[in-house]
């Protein structure tokens, strides 16, 4: 899948932004990606959820730490990371997995992120 969107300073909180994503998910159903990313350096933390417009929600939370910094283009920095899926809604209920993330941020905190989602559910 691939989303779009942008990533925002959250207001009185140091080194955390606020990411919103919109996309297509593999039935063609509109996907919206919310998350809230504390920085540290080069790495970060991330919780957040992934909205499948009508079938389900899973929520999830980062693998150890991710990665973002310099990519060779200028004014825009390249990132990975890995979460694993804490909950799950709707068609989701049960489901366990992993998904991966390898994304651009531009100076301006436009994001494009291209995701692959790995998971169960019990049946």
């Amino acid at each position: 899948m691939e989303l779009k969107g942008k990533a925002v300073a959250v207001e009185g909180k140091d080194n955390t932004l606020y990411a919103r994503l919109v996309g297509n998910g593999p039935g063609g159903e509109t996907v919206t990606f919310e998350a809230q990313v504390l920085l540290s350096g080069e790495s970060f933390k991330e919780t957040g959820s992934i909205d499948y417009s009508g079938h389900g929600k899973l929520e999830f939370e980062t693998v150890g730490t991710g990665h973002l910094g310099p990519s060779p283009v200028a004014k825009l920095q390249s990132g990975s990371v890995i979460w694993r899926i804490t909950r799950g809604g709707g068609e989701f209920v049960e489901a366990a997995g992993y998904i991966t993330s390898n994304f651009t941020v531009s100076a301006d905190g436009d994001v494009t992120d291209n995701q692959y989602v790995r998971m169960f559910i019990p049946r």
